[in-house]
């Protein structure tokens, strides 16, 4: 399966990996399309795990469809909305739940893919994503966001979404244009951390709110267990860079990946790329570190890849590569490093 217009963009990595890399597994010719709705046995909250069984298995060069859910009724009836204005998908998704929790990180999978083992890297190739139901939540909380001394106390908001516009007015005179991605993506940790929360990014992807990471975009995960165990949720409708109150618009998303499974290709952290750029992430529970891992991941990346010394990589990065501050209220915090492709003549 071809995405329109990705074969130039990913012919660096398929050119690099087949010269170096003869015995990979490239994905096969004639591709499945999988569809994985949220339902009660197709999801898991909070959390990820590498015991969890898979809802899905797949082949590597496989899509899937996802429909992913965002919003527990019980959380919007207590805010009053009237249960007719909460889509049915919602009671679905969320039946069995007995807390009013809004459950944001509620995830579809884990997808298992097939012949993923530990030292591979699982390539997500986000074909398409769009806003699936039209009630959405944002709230900040006591103790949490980057003021929390400033905001002691705890705000919620139901906002109703125009799926045709695909916009939301906001505020009065404030209207936003949506521009969705999930929160989101990530593979089972190594099995020696056990079940770990979804809230801070890490190793495996996971939460890093990356607002960069919509359609169009690729992610790149290291696979530390078998079968990679790939979990997608969070659907953001709309996110600064920075998400400092705490929360986005925390919205039920739908669309496609392509996931593509790369033999023997080892990376320690995730990586992404645009039609455009570059992108490497730092995470980390220090600012400042995690600028440090960004920019080291790609001085890496581009030695790798252009054949650059890491001297030049690095005085390279000071003159074309931005640093942007992903997220700062995950307690890991996130930078993501964009290095732009149009500079590179081969």
């Amino acid at each position: 399966m071809k995405r329109p217009g990705g074969a130039r963009r990913h012919a660096w990595l398929w050119g690099w990996l087949l010269v170096t890399l003869p015995g990979l597994a490239i994905a096969q010719t004639s591709p499945k399309v999988h569809e994985l709705m949220a339902a009660p046995d197709t999801v898991h909250r909070g959390f990820f795990d590498a015991s969890l069984k898979p809802v899905l298995t797949i082949d590597s060069g496989d899509g899937v469809r996802l429909h992913t859910a965002s919003g527990n009724p019980k959380y919007y009836e207590g805010l009053g909305v009237p249960k007719d204005k909460i889509p049915p998908d919602l009671y679905r998704v969320f039946q069995g739940v007995e807390d009013n929790l809004r459950w944001d990180h509620t995830l579809n999978g884990p997808i298992y893919v097939k012949d993923a083992v530990p030292g591979d890297t699982l390539e997500i190739r986000i074909r398409s994503v769009d806003v699936w139901l039209p009630l959405a939540g944002q709230s900040f909380t006591p103790n949490r966001g980057l003021l929390p001394e400033d905001f002691p106390y705890r705000r919620d908001r139901a906002l109703f979404l125009d799926l045709e516009k695909k916009t939301v007015d906001y505020l009065p005179g404030v209207v936003l244009p949506l521009k969705p991605f999930w929160g989101v993506i990530g593979v089972a940790p190594p099995a020696a951390m056990g079940r770990v929360q979804s809230g801070p990014p890490n190793v495996f992807g996971g939460n890093m709110d990356n607002k960069d990471l919509g359609a169009g975009s690729t992610l790149y995960l290291p696979v530390h267990v078998p079968g990679a165990l790939l979990s997608i949720g969070d659907g953001h409708a709309a996110q600064g860079h920075g998400e400092v109150c705490l929360s986005a618009i925390e919205a039920s998303l739908k669309g496609e990946v392509q996931v593509i499974l790369h033999k023997g290709k080892r990376i320690t952290w995730p990586r992404g790329e645009t039609a455009t750029h570059y992108m490497t992430m730092g995470l980390h529970t220090d600012l400042d570190e995690a600028t440090k891992m960004a920019t080291r991941e790609m001085i890496t990346w581009m030695t790798e890849l252009k054949g650059l010394t890491r001297e030049d990589a690095y005085m390279l990065a000071s003159l074309a590569m931005d640093l942007i501050v992903t997220q700062v209220v995950d307690g890991t915090k996130g930078i993501h490093a964009l290095m732009p492709k149009s500079i590179f003549q081969r």
